[in-house]
C-alpha cells in the first residue's frame, strides 16, 4: 500500500527537532534524546488521503476567459432561445421569460458571454444546458449580470428534473471578470451534473437549496463567492467513481452561509489557499431542526487535505469533518462548533498552522491524532483531544451514559457522521486509540477530559499545556492502555480525583503530583535544586493536580512545585522554560528515584472511568 509520503516526511523530520520553548530560557533536550519514528509508529491508513487520482487542474481556457471576434450576437431574445453548434455566443439586456437552451454536440465547445444580461425566467430554470462537450458562461469584464429561475414550475428531461437557474448536463466553467448573481428560487443555484469551475469570477448565489452543486467535482480559483443556502453551500456528490465527487480550492475568498453543510463532498476537500468563512446550520449557537440532517462546516465522506488558507468557520455540528483522514499542512483556523471543531474517523494529522477552537463539545477527535507541528489553542465543554476506537461510547454527551452531562441544543437524536447528544455516534476506525505528539505548541482548556486516549498517548517532542476539568469525574490527561514519554513538554493540570500519570519514560522523567486545590489562574513552576524554572504554566480554572514532563527532569533530581510565584518571561499562557522564578509557595518537594514519580499510571482500582471507557 502507497505511504503518504509528505506526512511521513514530516512526522520524521519534526521528530528529531528540539522541543519548541515558547517563553523564556531554553531546553536542555537535544537532537539523541529524541528518537526517530519507528515506522510502525505511521499508521498505513494514512495512506488513504492519497488524491494522486484525482484532477485538480484548470484548462488554458478555464483561466483565460478569452473569446475571438467571431461571435454570434444573441443580443436580447424575446423567446427561448436554442444554441446547437459550437461558437461564442452574446447576451445582453433584460431577458423574461425566456429560456436559453444549449444542445450542441458532443465534442462541441460553446462559450456564452454575459454581457450587461439579466435572464429571468419565471416558468422554468433560465439557463439549461442539455449536451456539449463543455460549456463556459464567461463574464465580459467589468459588466453586472444576473440569473434567475421561477419559485414554481415544474420541468424536465429525458433524465430528471431541472432543478436549478442554471442546469448543465456538461462540464460547466463560469470564468471572467464581471460579476454574476443567480438566484435559484425553486431549489438550486448552479447544477451541474459533470464538472463545475468557478474561474477568475465574482459570483453571488441565492438558492433556496444548494447554491453550487457539481456531481463530478467543483473546482474553485482566484474567484470571490458569496453564497447563501437553505440546505449546503457547495456539493460535491458523485458516490459511484473514487476519482469523482471531490471539492477543490486553489485560492480566492469564498463566504458561505448555509442552513446545512457549507462544502459536502462525497469523497474528498482539498484546499490549497483561500480566504474561507462559513456558518452552517445558523452557527454554533444554533438548534437542531431536523435531526436526520448534516450541519457541518466542511465535510468529506473521504478525506480532508489542508495545504494552507484562512478559516473562519461556526458551525452547528462538526467545523471540519472527515469519515476518514484529515491531514492539515498550514493554515489559520477560528473554529467555533456546538460538536466538534475538528473531527476525523480514521486518522487526524497537523503539521502546521494557527488552529484555534473557540467553542465545541469536543476539540480534536479521531481514532488516531498525530500532532508534529503548529500552535493549537483548544477550548471544549469536554474533552480537548479524544482518540477513540471502535464507536464512540463518549456519545455519553447523555448523562445516563457518564461524561459530564452536556448536552449540545436540540437535546437526544442522531445523524449520520454527528457526535454524542443531538448529533449522534461518530463512526470511528477499528483502533483502539492512539495520540502522538511529537511537535508543535498546544493549548488546551477542556471542562471534560484535557486529552483522552482510548488507547496509547506518546510524546516525543512539542508542548503541551492542559488546563483541565475541576470535577473528579474527569482528569486533564487521561488514557486507557499506556502513556510513554521520550521528549518533549508536557503540563496538565486539573482536578486528583481521576488523575493518571505517564505509565513509560526514556530519555527524561515524568511526575504526578497532588496538593490542595489551588485557584484558577495561579501560577505552577517546576524548579529545579537551584531554584531554576524547569517549566511553568497559569491555567485557567482551579487545579490540585499536576502531569509534568520535561526534558530536564532526571533521574536522581530533586525538584520542587511552586504555586503563585512569578515566572520571567511567561509568555501569555504563563509558559516559559530555564527561567526564572521569584516568589510563590512550595507544596511539593521531589526526589526522582526513577524516571516516574507519582503514579505507574493507573488510576486506583487499576481500570478505565465508570460509565466512560
Amino acid at each position: 500500500m502507497k505511504r503518504f509520503s509528505v506526512l511521513v516526511s514530516l512526522l520524521l523530520i519534526s521528530a528529531l527537532l528540539l522541543t519548541a520553548c515558547k517563553g523564556g530560557g531554553d531546553s536542555s533536550q537535544t537532537d539523541e534524546s529524541v528518537p526517530e519514528l519507528s515506522e510502525d509508529e505511521i499508521p498505513e491508513e494514512l495512506s488513504r488521503a492519497d488524491l494522486s487520482a484525482m484532477d485538480f487542474e484548470f484548462s488554458e481556457r478555464d483561466v483565460t476567459a478569452s473569446y475571438s471576434d467571431s461571435v454570434t450576437e444573441l443580443g436580447t431574445p424575446s423567446a427561448d432561445c436554442e444554441i446547437t453548434s459550437e461558437g461564442t455566443y452574446v447576451l445582453s439586456g433584460s431577458i423574461n421569460d425566456v429560456q436559453i437552451r444549449i444542445n450542441a454536440g458532443e465534442s462541441d465547445k460553446v462559450q456564452l458571454v454575459l454581457d450587461n444580461a439579466h435572464i429571468a425566467n419565471s416558468l422554468g430554470c433560465a439557463i439549461y444546458i442539455g449536451s456539449a462537450d463543455k460549456v463556459f458562461i464567461t463574464l465580459k469584464e467589468g459588466t453586472e449580470n444576473s440569473v434567475s429561475d421561477g419559485s414554481d414550475y415544474s420541468q424536465s428531461d429525458e433524465k430528471s428534473e431541472l432543478d436549478g437557474a442554471i442546469f448543465s448536463r456538461a462540464d460547466l466553467t463560469v470564468n471572467g471578470s464581471g460579476s454574476l448573481t443567480v438566484n435559484g428560487n425553486l431549489k438550486h443555484g448552479i447544477v451541474s451534473k459533470d464538472d463545475l469551475n468557478i474561474v477568475g469570477t465574482t459570483l453571488t448565489v441565492n438558492a433556496k437549496n444548494v447554491a453550487l452543486n457539481g456531481k463530478d467535482c467543483v473546482r474553485i480559483s482566484d474567484s470571490e463567492l458569496d453564497l447563501t443556502a437553505g440546505s449546503d453551500g457547495i456539493r460535491s456528490d458523485n458516490d459511484e467513481d473514487a476519482s469523482r465527487g471531490f471539492v477543490y480550492l486553489k485560492s480566492g475568498k469564498l463566504k458561505i452561509s448555509s442552513g446545512n453543510d457549507g462544502i459536502q463532498a462525497e469523497t474528498a476537500v482539498k484546499i490549497d489557499s483561500g480566504e474561507i468563512n462559513i456558518v452552517s446550520g445558523g452557527g454554533s449557537g444554533g438548534r437542531i431542526t431536523d435531526s436526520e440532517e448534516s450541519y457541518k462546516g466542511i465535510k468529506a465522506a473521504s478525506d480532508v487535505v489542508i495545504e494552507d488558507g484562512s478559516f473562519v468557520i461556526d458551525s452547528l455540528d462538526d467545523g471540519i469533518h472527515s469519515n476518514n483522514t484529515i491531514i492539515i499542512k498550514g493554515g489559520d483556523f477560528s473554529l467555533a462548533s456546538s460538536d466538534d471543531g475538528i473531527h476525523a474517523d480514521t486518522d487526524l494529522a497537523i503539521s502546521a498552522g494557527d488552529i484555534t477552537v473557540t467553542k465545541s463539545y469536543e476539540g480534536l477527535e479521531s481514532s488516531r491524532i498525530f500532532i508534529t507541528g503548529g500552535s493549537i489553542d483548544v477550548t471544549a465543554s469536554d474533552d480537548g483531544l479524544n482518540a477513540a476506537g471502535g464507536n464512540d461510547q463518549s456519545a455519553g454527551n447523555n448523562p445516563m451514559g457518564g461524561g459530564n452531562g452536556i448536552v449540545p441544543p436540540g437535546g437526544f437524536g442522531g445523524f449520520g457522521g454527528g457526535h454524542g447528544g443531538g448529533f449522534g455516534k461518530d463512526a470511528f476506525d477499528n483502533g483502539i486509540g492512539e495520540i502522538i505528539i511529537s511537535g508543535g505548541y498546544l493549548l488546551v482548556d477542556a471542562s471534560g477530559d484535557g486529552i483522552d486516549s482510548n488507547g496509547s498517548f506518546t510524546l516525543s517532542g512539542g508542548t503541551v499545556l492542559v488546563s483541565g476539568p475541576t470535577n473528579s469525574g474527569n482528569g486533564a490527561f487521561d488514557y486507557g492502555a499506556s502513556a510513554s514519554v521520550t521528549g518533549g513538554v508536557l503540563v496538565a493540570l486539573g482536578s486528583s480525583g481521576m488523575a493518571q500519570g505517564f505509565s513509560e519514560a526514556e530519555n527524561q522523567g515524568a511526575m504526578l503530583v497532588n496538593f490542595t486545590n489551588t485557584q484558577a489562574g495561579t501560577s505552577l513552576a517546576l524548579c529545579d535544586e537551584n531554584g531554576k524554572a524547569i517549566v511553568s504554566f497559569t491555567p485557567k480554572k482551579s487545579y490540585s493536580s499536576a502531569v509534568i514532563t520535561a526534558p530536564e527532569i532526571q533521574q536522581s533530581g530533586k525538584y520542587k512545585v511552586v504555586l503563585g510565584g512569578s515566572v520571567e518571561d511567561a509568555d501569555e499562557n504563563g509558559f516559559a522554560c530555564g527561567t526564572s522564578v521569584s516568589g510563590g509557595s512550595t507544596v511539593a518537594e521531589i526526589t526522582m528515584d526513577s524516571l516516574l514519580y507519582g503514579n505507574s499510571g493507573m488510576r486506583p482500582g487499576g481500570g478505565g472511568k465508570p460509565g466512560r471507557k
